[in-house]
């Protein structure tokens, strides 16, 4: 008898994989600052995020699919795809925190510098980091960083999860 795979033994291997390639991608943008490059560059980093994580639920929710003799349904692709964010956005998050917290400790300090170039250059005014509230301060953190890497992930994952699981969902024809 051929053994089925669930929808969770699927979300937490491509889960895995989602959070290596993604903290890849993620640290390679870091590494190379690539976010404070301009808006052309940040796209690019934008359309193959996206491409990444569209691949990752598909192939998925196409391995559950195709060991469940040809079916799946809408919400067992998107719960495959819900999963593979939350591991895949877990990992991301922790890995992309710790490298900014403790072995490129200066990354949050140039986004800041390019933030500031920009404002200048449109013409805002210098603003004087000791003159902002504690609560704006925090958003400058690495830990606010990783939060917000897990809650884009899961959006992410919310949005096109939805678009994959209704791209591959099959079901059972149950005329008799």
């Amino acid at each position: 008898m051929e053994e089925t795979m669930t929808t969770t033994d699927s979300g937490k291997k491509w889960g895995l994989i989602y959070g290596l390639a993604g903290l890849i991608l993620s640290l390679a943008v870091t590494m190379f600052d690539l976010g404070t490059k301009g808006i052309a560059v940040q796209a690019v980093v934008f359309l193959v995020t996206i491409g990444l994580a569209f691949t990752i639920y598909f192939l998925a929710g196409k391995e559950f699919k195709d060991s469940n003799k040809g079916f799946i349904t809408f919400g067992q692709g998107f719960g495959i795809a819900m999963l593979a964010g939350l591991i895949g956005g877990a990992i991301r998050s922790v890995g992309v925190y710790l490298y900014i917290k403790f072995i490129d400790t200066n990354y949050m300090e140039r986004v800041l510098e390019a933030q500031s170039e920009i404002q200048e250059r449109f013409g805002g005014g210098q603003v004087d980091p000791d003159d902002l509230p504690e609560f704006v301060k925090f958003f400058q953190t690495p830990e606010f960083l990783g939060i917000s890497t897990f809650m884009n992930v899961m959006i992410g994952a919310l949005i096109i999860g939805m678009i994959v699981a209704a791209i591959i969902q099959k079901k059972e024809d149950n005329t008799y």
